[in-house]
């Protein structure tokens, strides 16, 4: 009986908010985690945004000038009477998938976890996908 817990997926495609479960033939195992998102009201994405920033300015990347331009843009688009949601959500889209590349992105997950959420209530539902980048699911 092997003891080697290592187990190697293979995907041909998109796999966002799927679930992978592997064992041995005789136990499995399923990581699941779920949440309920505060209502977006209660949110203050000033802040949220804020705290991203200074969590993802810790990592090193070579694509940390991108990060920046794109909580410019975020910054930006949030200095309007009335900021266009989707074209913040794509900024942090960029910036996520910018840091998730850098050395400690894996480590820091827990730290930007909660404001991840938070940003994602603020967004709405067709930004919740960016919950996938910190391993959490609706």
């Amino acid at each position: 009986m092997s003891t080697d817990s290592n187990r190697s997926i293979t995907t041909n495609g998109p796999v966002n908010g799927s679930i992978f479960q592997t064992g041995n033939n005789n136990t499995a195992s399923v990581k699941y985690q779920s949440i309920d998102l505060e209502l977006s009201e209660n949110i203050n994405i000033q802040d949220e945004l804020k705290s991203l920033k200074t969590l993802l300015n810790h990592l090193k990347t070579p694509d940390q000038k991108k990060i920046e331009r794109a909580f410019e843009d975020m910054e930006d688009e949030l200095k309007k009477e009335k900021p266009d949601k989707d074209e913040i959500g794509q900024a942090i889209d960029r910036a996520l998938n910018y840091a998730q590349k850098a050395n400690g992105f894996a480590e820091s997950i827990d730290k930007l976890r909660p404001h991840i959420e938070n940003i994602a209530s603020w967004l709405g539902k067709h930004w919740y996908k960016i919950l996938v980048l910190v391993g959490v699911s609706i």
